[in-house]
């Protein structure tokens, strides 16, 4: 299978790369915002962790969004809602990992700013 410049491969590969490429992106960028400002290093772990489930819930709320939109416009029968219902309860899966995933660094991370925020008196 050859790919094109985009690195893709037609129809196949294409919208999941795209989209990994967007998941990597809203990943980097939670980390980016953090690490500029000042989150320490103690809490790399933790940010890993939250950037990408982050990413992850970002990229699933995607794809049921549109799942959802196929579905409810597509002319097709009953096999097709069928698979369209997998595709969304897979998602749904996905995304309670994730959910139950990002609990802990969230709530590790959140303390942290509010701690820095009380200590500088931040009003924002």
């Amino acid at each position: 299978m050859s790919s094109n410049p985009e690195g893709n491969n037609g129809n196949v590969l294409g919208p999941q790369l795209n989209r990994a490429r967007q998941t990597a992106n809203v990943a980097h960028g939670v980390v980016i915002r953090f690490k500029e400002m000042g989150l320490p290093d103690s809490l790399d772990a933790e940010l890993a962790s939250l950037c990408t489930d982050l990413g992850d819930l970002w990229s699933a709320s995607e794809a049921l969004s549109e799942t959802l939109q196929t579905m409810v416009e597509a002319r097709a029968g009953w096999d097709a809602v069928g698979d369209s219902l997998v595709d969304i309860r897979s998602g749904i899966d996905h995304m309670a990992w994730h959910v139950k995933s990002v609990k802990r660094p969230l709530t590790k991370i959140t303390h942290y700013a509010y701690r820095r925020a009380s200590a500088r008196g931040e009003d924002e």
